[in-house]
């Protein structure tokens, strides 16, 4: 075990192994200058500030848990692998200032401050879980694991991998760029998929709780997209090509308007009894909505 406590600036000049854990309290300030393992536990303490190397391919390895209430500054472009789970704590700072791959082979909650580099971050076994009471942003974004959000989570260039990511019941996640991954459950109640990318996005076939659409430039489907709650248009129009938006019969559309719309094929499942459904559509230039009144509606 390794114990750096009181004030002053500490400094691990070789590469270095721990052979248990590595605990920073008061304002002590800690930096690396190679390679750093630790083979049991990091614990930044309220106050502390412990930093990698800002130069070279110096890598850093954490085989135990990683809690973070002061501040880690991960610098350099070596490989950081957190085989434990990793918690940003309420007053906690996690920040990349290296564009470095990340692993993390176990869970992430963050109830700090999290910044992430546009580095790859891999979530690589199965059963990963990212929590928090604040947003998760990670630019790229790999699931080679089983991996569920609970929170908030951000991927704003690309969300890929041959895995699966599951949005939990009230989960947001927000795309600003490609949605790659083979696998996106997001059907459970309350959870949101927003696309909010700067630039055109495709989508391909999913199945969703609630959908929003926030890029002017707009969506194109690939396959056909169910949504089960709430399709809201913020901003830019979905188009379908060949393919469907499917509603289910308790689906609501909120948003739509000049510029906010279905350009193409937009199907509804109606449930029985007296029903009114504004079926939200219009071509690539003009919005142009059709309301259906259906008198009754049964079952054969």
């Amino acid at each position: 075990n390794l114990i750096l406590s009181g004030s002053g600036i500490k400094t691990l000049s070789t590469s270095t192994t721990i052979g248990a854990n590595l605990t920073l309290s008061g304002t002590v300030s800690a930096t690396t200058v190679e390679a750093l393992t630790i083979t049991g536990n990091l614990d930044v303490g309220a106050g502390a500030t412990f930093a990698t190397g800002a130069t070279n391919t110096w890598t850093l390895t954490v085989t135990g848990t990683t809690s973070v209430t002061g501040t880690l500054t991960l610098n350099n472009t070596g490989l950081k692998t957190f085989t434990g789970n990793v918690t940003v704590n309420s007053g906690g700072v996690w920040n990349e200032t290296g564009i470095a791959s990340i692993t993390n082979s176990g869970n992430l909650q963050n109830d700090g401050t999290y910044t992430a580099s546009t580095g790859v971050h891999t979530f690589s076994t199965a059963g990963n879980i990212i929590s928090g009471a604040n947003e998760v942003a990670i630019p790229n974004l790999t699931i080679s694991g089983t991996t569920t959000n609970n929170g908030t989570l951000t991927v704003s260039t690309a969300l890929s991998g041959a895995s699966s990511l599951t949005q939990a019941v009230n989960a947001t996640l927000n795309i600003g760029g490609t949605l790659g991954i083979t696998t996106l459950t997001a059907t459970n109640s309350g959870n949101t998929v927003t696309f909010n990318g700067g630039s055109p996005q495709s989508l391909s076939a999913r199945t969703f709780n609630n959908l929003t659409i926030n890029n002017g430039t707009g969506v194109t489907l690939t396959g056909d997209v169910t949504v089960n709650a709430t399709l809201a248009f913020t901003n830019g129009r979905i188009t379908t090509g060949a393919n469907n938006i499917i509603l289910g019969s308790s689906a609501a559309v909120s948003g739509a308007g000049a510029g906010n719309y279905v350009n193409g094929n937009l199907r509804w499942n109606i449930p029985t009894g007296a029903q009114s459904k504004t079926f939200t559509v219009g071509d690539a230039i003009n919005y142009a909505p059709a309301t259906v009144a259906f008198t009754n509606v049964t079952v054969t």
